[in-house]
């Protein structure tokens, strides 16, 4: 988590010190997303506490990213210059919902995920592939 008593917190940029909450916040959703299986797993009373805890982290998590989600889940046709808004209504739903069950809660949080993605904050894929046998082939992918 970000120390806000901290003076490197005040230099760094506002968008990096957000993103560090964020990618904190989902830390913390997956682990309990693994505790979450694991009592369902075990058949233990606590599953519907820990699932409880799963959507809460998810409603603060959208509410963060509520802009955000908005723009990336939302089409708008250029023809007729209406916006769809039915992704983001139905991920809206679910995370206000008391009621989601299972499916709905991992639902969420895939596509939660799938914007986090878009926007950079969780891609680990993001190399180039080339062939490096050919001596030409990384010339040119590596601006020679």
């Amino acid at each position: 988590m970000v120390d806000f008593n901290s003076e490197g917190a005040f230099t760094a940029n506002k968008s990096h010190i957000l993103e560090l909450v964020i990618l904190g916040r989902r830390d913390e959703l997956i682990n309990t997303f693994q505790l979450w299986k694991e009592n369902d797993i075990e058949n233990t009373g606590k599953t519907t506490k820990l699932k409880a805890k799963l959507v809460s982290i998810l409603f603060s998590m959208f509410l963060e990213l509520e802009r955000p989600l908005y723009r990336k889940l939302t089409k708008t046709n250029k023809e007729t210059n209406k916006t769809d808004t039915t992704k983001y209504d139905e991920l809206k739903k679910i995370i206000f919902s008391k009621e989601a069950n299972d499916d709905e809660v991992i639902k969420a949080y895939m596509d939660l995920n799938n914007v986090l993605d878009e926007l950079n904050l969780t891609k680990i894929d993001n190399k180039r592939i080339y062939d490096t046998t050919s001596i030409e082939t990384e010339n040119l992918e590596k601006g020679l």
